[in-house]
Formats: structure tokens, sequence, C-alpha cells
């Protein structure tokens, strides 16, 4: 499997770092982070089949979601709102 080096600020590795289990690469820390957000599209994707086109406004459903999405991750990474 090819890797590639990316450059990040040392704010941004100790921040990962923290989130990082013992045994886990940066790798493997970044693939599950980007898990968890592809779960949660999954989860909106599977209404679809639950209700009609009526009954979701999927724009809305998405805009909060992502909301809560940015707001979960700068609380994981210790970003303040300016």
């Amino acid at each position: 499997m090819a890797s590639h080096q990316i450059s990040i600020r040392d704010d941004v590795y100790k921040k990962l770092n923290k989130l990082k289990m013992k045994n886990e690469s940066f790798s493997d820390l970044l693939d599950r982070l980007s898990q968890q957000v592809k779960g949660s599209w999954h989860a909106l994707e599977q209404l679809n089949g639950i209700a009609g086109p009526d009954e979701l406004n999927f724009e809305t459903i998405i805009s909060e979601n992502r909301k809560e999405l940015e707001k979960l991750f700068k609380n994981r990474l210790g970003i303040r709102d300016l």
C-alpha cells in the first residue's frame, strides 16, 4: 500500500495525538474519524427509505447535521469559535 507524507501544524498534531488510541497509527485514527462522519451520512440515506420526500427536507437535515458534526469535531479538537 502506498503512503503519503503530509504536513500539519504542531497544535493540530497534539490534538490528533490526544484522540489517537494507544496502539493506533495516525492513518488508522484518520480512517476511524472519517468512518464516523461517513456513518452519519449513511444514517441520513437510510431515512430516505422510511419517509417520503414531502416528509423530509434533506437540505435542512444535511445542514443541521453538518453543523452538529462541526461542533463535535471542534469540541474534540479543542477549537473554539472566534
